[in-house]
């Protein structure tokens, strides 16, 4: 059920002649914006940045020594340098961040992971000559909805056992090698923006020469937080292909809320007039608050029905009752039922033509 909602009426030739302009310019309108982006082939294009982003990293450590009569993690020399044999164990705290310039989907992955080393030197040409690796942060997968994402990672390394094994190695070969070990953190993000795919592939690592009597730290994250950019062919804009277009879409849009108005709010004024038509409307308008329109006749089966002979009575029925009258108009045979529903019972009053 819902309530009587009037639509305006208005001469139908002056309605039909809205209808034509609103259409005209509808078709007109999508004509020239139809005529501005097929003639797209024609504009020259340019490489636009579209995405924007940087890989920052840093990274602190602290060594723990070995119990010995001299050197402590608090008094050890210059930094990053350490006496390789009196190397404990190092506590590793390495931080990653993604920052870019604007917002979207994330996928990344990062694993941590050891790289001993040992290399030998023959005829000013090292040579590789092992390498073991060990798995420190097993892969981890993560995804973010941001323009932005950090991975803080902190890891305790047995670097002492590391340079026994490379003693070992020696000793037991009888060659001199040079030994490095690489704490290595392997990220991967990808995203797409604009339909294209943007990958990013980072690798921050922390470097201990353990391969003499002296041990020294280094890093490439002086040469991290680069921004990188990714770029895209658009074409290039025209300001007056933009104004055009502009003013024609705010025009279609205009017609189309008009013509879809005219439509669902007007219909055409009906120059037949009736003394059925005339009661009826003067009925609607003088009870529009109390009425309800249906969608389909009113059901009375099982129901006491008590047919009246003027509205007024079922009018009085409903301010008896505190009911609203439902009333069904059947337009075909021009004849509207008016009803009150009580207990049991329908008051009904029927005009008809």
């Amino acid at each position: 059920m819902k309530k009587n909602k009037r639509k305006v009426k208005i001469r139908k030739s002056v309605r039909n002649t809205y209808l034509i302009i609103l259409l005209a310019i509808i078709i007109m309108s999508i004509v020239v914006l139809y005529n501005s982006f097929n003639s797209a082939n024609k504009k020259s294009y340019i490489k636009a940045s579209i995405y924007e982003y940087n890989n920052k990293s840093s990274y602190t450590y602290d060594v723990n020594m070995v119990e010995n009569s001299y050197i402590d993690k608090d008094n050890v020399g210059e930094d990053n340098v350490f006496i390789t044999d009196l190397m404990d164990n190092v506590d590793i705290n390495m931080k990653y961040q993604y920052v870019a310039n604007q917002s979207s989907d994330i996928k990344y992955t990062y694993q941590i992971n050891g790289f001993l080393e040992a290399t030998y030197t023959k005829d000013g040409q090292e040579q590789k000559v092992w390498k073991k690796t060990d798995v420190i942060v097993p892969m981890t997968e993560l995804s973010v909805e941001s323009d932005n994402f950090e991975i803080d990672q902190t890891i305790n390394l047995n670097i002492k056992n590391n340079i026994d094994t490379i003693k070992a190695f020696q000793e037991e070969l009888g060659m001199q090698v040079n030994a490095k070990y690489t704490v290595y953190m392997g990220i991967t993000s990808t995203t797409n923006v604009l339909g294209k795919e943007v990958t990013n592939v980072y690798s921050p690592d922390i470097v201990f020469e353990i391969g003499s009597k002296i041990t020294t730290v280094s890093s490439n994250v002086k040469d991290s937080a680069r921004p990188q950019v990714i770029t895209k062919m658009v074409q290039e804009n025209n300001e007056t292909d933009l104004a055009k277009r502009s003013i024609v879409t705010v025009t279609l849009t205009i017609s189309l809320v008009l013509i879809i108005v005219l439509l669902i709010k007007t219909e055409n004024s009906n120059t037949v007039r009736n003394e059925y038509k005339i009661e009826l409307n003067k009925i609607i308008k003088g009870c529009e608050e109390k009425l309800v329109e249906t969608n389909s006749r009113i059901d009375v089966e099982g129901q006491k029905l008590v047919n009246v002979r003027e509205f007024e009575e079922v009018l009085k029925v409903s301010e008896e009752l505190f009911k609203p009258i439902l009333y069904w108009n059947n337009e075909n045979e021009e004849e509207t039922w008016f009803c009150v529903l009580g207990d049991n019972t329908i008051y009904r009053f029927i005009l008809k033509r």
